[in-house]
């Protein structure tokens, strides 16, 4: 009966850790050299979108990872980015200065950014 008892509890335990939801780890060494990159979460937990320097495109950010930046990284020693409140490359502007990082934005500009370029500033 002890060992039933036993086996239960692990299935009990084990159910439970598979449907309790979870942040993925990430790290600021997942954002690659001469790339900036965008985190949903703080401490560069949740990675939401990267893309290499020095482009002068703006892009929307869609579905889960429009409105969620909480921290960033910027891996380029020659190229400044910028991200945007609104889509398009309109409302409040943030820089990404070169080889700049920010694990945790100001509440101001937290789960803003809509929009964002890696090339000349804003």
């Amino acid at each position: 009966m002890r060992i039933k008892n036993l086996i239960a509890s692990a299935m009990i335990v084990g159910t439970g850790l598979v449907l309790v939801p979870g942040t993925a780890s990430a790290a600021l060494s997942d954002c690659d050299a001469a790339y900036m990159c965008l985190w949903g979460n703080n401490d560069f937990k949740w990675m939401l979108t990267e893309r290499g320097q020095g482009s002068s495109t703006i892009l929307n950010l869609s579905g889960d990872a429009n409105d969620e930046m909480d921290s960033w990284a910027n891996k380029s020693t020659t190229h400044s980015g910028c991200m945007w409140k609104d889509a398009n490359g309109s409302g409040d502007d943030q820089t990404l200065g070169r080889n700049q990082n920010d694990s945790n934005v100001a509440p101001a500009n937290s789960d803003e950014v809509s929009s964002w370029r890696t090339a000349y500033s804003c």
